[in-house]
């Protein structure tokens, strides 16, 4: 009774969702030689390891073929194809693959010869995956019943040669080195990185399920482009330091009056310097120290993926992410700051009201997006600098982290310098504020050329941010072409250089700003007394005349005494 009330309901299962089978899910017949006669000739796709193409199945089983011939199982086969060309039936809406006693038997008998020759077992054929049996709520196959010893009725037909049975351990290891520079390659990636141009310089990793490039590979970016880009690299970092530099020690030895929005530009110059000691920190620890570790599951240094892995790398990151973003950030305070000011004719009191939204907007945008690159592990080196970043291996991770953020910005900017070259406020509205607050504020000598200095300098920060902005676009759609496996052509590394100029060179035109303002000249000033002599003080000075009275009244006294002792 209870076995028909199992087949009641499987039957009355598959009828309700037999409609939906039809629409969500397309048999085809099996075409690949290999899964000729396995006891059903049906198939649909994806597989059980998300192929979608036959094609795409049959490259992958090519690489089982040694093992097949092999026969370390005679139900390997029969195995291997549930798993890439599933049972379909119009029935079932989802694929027919083996169950898990199936896998289990298969594995413990090939697995001890694919570890003999250096090959660990595939991780898309994990048993665990596959139901543990055929019943009402999973249906898999079972499989052929087992055979003692090699399968010697096991057959591959290939239309270009004759089907071969390797029958002895000798045999195998003889294959194997025949096809050694194949299985070097399966033994790096089992096939699962073919598409990517110099597959042979990838690894396909289990922990994070993606390929990874040999650290020392040249992919898309060659020796010589490397060595340019270190040079690139360090002669801008070093002027951009510098110049930075320059503008925090005129801040602080000059007792700089931060007034908005002229003021904004010590923060953002603050930012580009901290940038330009993340690119001298790559500089001095080394490309490869910076950008590789070391894979505990092929032990081969590959390129990072997960910046976690790497101290270095990770300080990098964190210190280039944030204060890119941080510089983006200000720089839209500036505009904000700008139009406030010169359209609307706020004054630096009432801005600094809000100098508590605008550091949290400035700093807060860059720290949330930075502690969620770090909590998903998504930090990447870079090819061309040997640099950590977020989006260099991922076209989605540098959409989201860095196109889609910037975008904005320069959006935001850009939306309040159009807003700033609007009518400014009538002139009635001026002189009611005014005598609200009949005491002007002083106002220093060059506001002038402050604020001039300020106008070039926040619209010049445009081109430079589009700049950015276009080679990263630029990386993002084409960045899957460049590393196809039947690809031709590589990036513009000009472009490149172009980016990493841009992204400092705002930095070195900061001190425009800066020395414009009587900060430079306090500063001067400073310097310049602490090389001269202080002047004594007025309570230690000594009159003249006083001296003069005490000098004739010693000469008095020593005359009489030199007379008495005459006498």
């Amino acid at each position: 009774m209870s076995r028909c009330k199992m087949v009641y309901g499987l039957m009355l299962c598959l009828s309700t969702i037999g409609f939906v089978a039809a629409m969500d899910r397309t048999c085809e017949p099996i075409r690949i030689d290999t899964c000729y006669d396995i006891g059903y000739n049906i198939t649909g796709m994806p597989n059980l390891v998300g192929h979608e193409l036959q094609q795409d199945a049959q490259l992958q089983l090519q690489t089982f073929t040694p093992l097949i011939q092999y026969g370390c199982s005679s139900r390997l086969r029969f195995f291997l194809c549930s798993v890439y060309v599933p049972m379909c039936t119009e029935k079932v809406p989802v694929p027919i693959g083996p169950c898990r006693t199936l896998c289990e038997d298969v594995r413990d008998k090939c697995q001890p010869v694919l570890q003999e020759f250096g090959f660990p077992w595939p991780p898309g054929l994990n048993c665990s995956k596959f139901p543990p049996q055929n019943n009402d709520k999973h249906m898999c196959m079972e499989g052929p019943a087992d055979q003692k010893g090699p399968d010697s009725n096991m057959r591959i037909r290939n239309r270009n040669s004759r089907p071969s049975i390797l029958r002895n351990h000798q045999e195998m290891r003889t294959y194997i080195e025949r096809k050694a520079p194949y299985n070097k390659i399966m033994n790096q990636h089992y096939g699962l990185c073919k598409k990517f141009r110099h597959s042979d310089q990838y690894y396909y990793i289990n922990r994070t399920e993606r390929c990874a490039v040999e650290c020392k590979a040249n992919i898309i970016f060659s020796q010589e482009n490397k060595y340019f880009a270190d040079l690139w690299l360090a002669v801008w970092s070093v002027l951009c330091f510098l110049c930075t530099l320059f503008n925090i020690l005129i801040v602080l030895l000059g007792e700089y009056r931060f007034r908005y929005p002229e003021g904004v530009i010590v923060f953002i110059s603050c930012c580009f310097n901290a940038c330009a000691i993340a690119y001298l920190i790559r500089i001095f620890a080394g490309r490869y120290p910076t950008s590789c570790h070391m894979d505990p599951q092929h032990n081969v240094a590959i390129l990072i993926q997960e910046g976690l892995d790497n101290v270095t790398c990770t300080i990098i990151f964190v210190i280039l992410y944030f204060f890119k973003t941080a510089t983006d950030g200000w720089w839209v305070i500036l505009c904000i700051t700008w139009y406030l000011t010169n359209n609307q004719k706020w004054r630096h009191e009432r801005l600094l009201r809000f100098s508590s939204h605008f550091h949290l907007f400035a700093w807060g945008i860059p720290c949330i997006l930075t502690i969620i690159i770090l909590i998903t592990s998504i930090i990447d080196a870079d090819e061309l600098l040997g640099s950590c970043y977020v989006g260099n291996q991922s076209r989605e991770n540098l959409l989201h982290f860095v196109i889609v953020p910037s975008f904005l910005y320069i959006a935001t900017g850009l939306i309040f310098l159009f807003l700033s070259h609007l009518p400014a406020r009538p002139a009635k509205e001026v002189y009611n504020q005014v005598q609200t607050n009949p005491i002007p504020p002083r106002v220093p000598e060059n506001l002038d050329s402050v604020t001039s200095a300020t106008g070039i300098f926040m619209y010049l920060y445009v081109l430079p941010a589009c700049c950015v902005l276009g080679a990263d676009i630029y990386q993002f759609v084409n960045r899957e072409d460049w590393f196809a496996a039947d690809t031709k052509y590589g990036p513009v590394v000009e472009i490149f250089s172009l980016k990493l100029f841009m992204l400092q060179i705002m930095g070195i035109a900061s001190c425009l700003v800066i020395f414009s303002t009587d900060a430079t000249k306090r500063a001067y000033r400073r310097i310049r007394l602490t090389r001269q002599k202080k002047p004594v003080p007025s309570y230690l000075r000594v009159n003249p005349q006083l001296m003069n009275a005490s000098t004739r009244s010693k000469r008095s006294v020593s005359s009489k005494a030199n007379s008495e002792t005459i006498v």
